[in-house]
């Protein structure tokens, strides 16, 4: 697999980190990967604290969001699509690591299996139809495989727990919008 005394747990610059020297191309590719095989995505994603790849692909996430929502709402709007992902994210993943409290792997770890759905659904937002669609299939069945393969916890806890907490963060993102 790899050289000796690495495993897949300790290998850094995995097959789903996203490559900062190729941006868009590396995007696509990890949207193609996520959406088409999500479980097989999730099994690559490297198991280590290191937030570099991750934090990078939220910002360049947050730019594509902000030319969408400058295009779909104006100046505002696409303001805060460019601020706002990476640490939404970090309070975002707080709740996902409680409720699947017990998994193998700390809170970094639960931040990366957040940050690539949240990147990828980031620039759907600015599409009105489409924005709800694509938070609850990201917020819900992304983060519940991520988590039961990732954090190596039963799926059903994981759905349930994803369920819950992307209900309730749904309804909060509803009253606000």
């Amino acid at each position: 697999m790899a050289k000796r005394g690495y495993n897949r747990d300790t290998i850094r610059g995995g097959a789903t980190d996203w490559d900062v020297s190729r941006p868009f191309s590396s995007y696509l590719r990890l949207l193609g990967r996520l959406l088409v095989h999500p479980l097989r995505f999730f099994e690559l994603l490297p198991r280590v604290p290191d937030p570099r790849a991750p934090a990078l692909f939220l910002v360049f996430s947050g730019i594509l969001a902000a030319v969408v929502w400058l295009l779909a709402d104006g100046l505002y709007g696409s303001l805060a699509a460019l601020v706002l992902p990476l640490p939404l994210s970090l309070v975002l993943a707080a709740p996902y690591h409680l409720a699947s409290w017990g998994g193998r792997f700390g809170y970094v770890v639960t931040w990366r299996i957040l940050a690539y759905p949240l990147g990828f659904l980031w620039p759907l937002t600015a599409v009105p139809g489409v924005r709800w669609i694509a938070a609850a299939y990201a917020g819900v069945l992304l983060l519940a495989i991520g988590l039961s393969v990732v954090r190596e916890i039963t799926f059903g806890r994981a759905f349930l727990s994803c369920l819950v907490v992307g209900g309730l963060l749904m309804f909060v993102a509803r009253a606000v919008l």
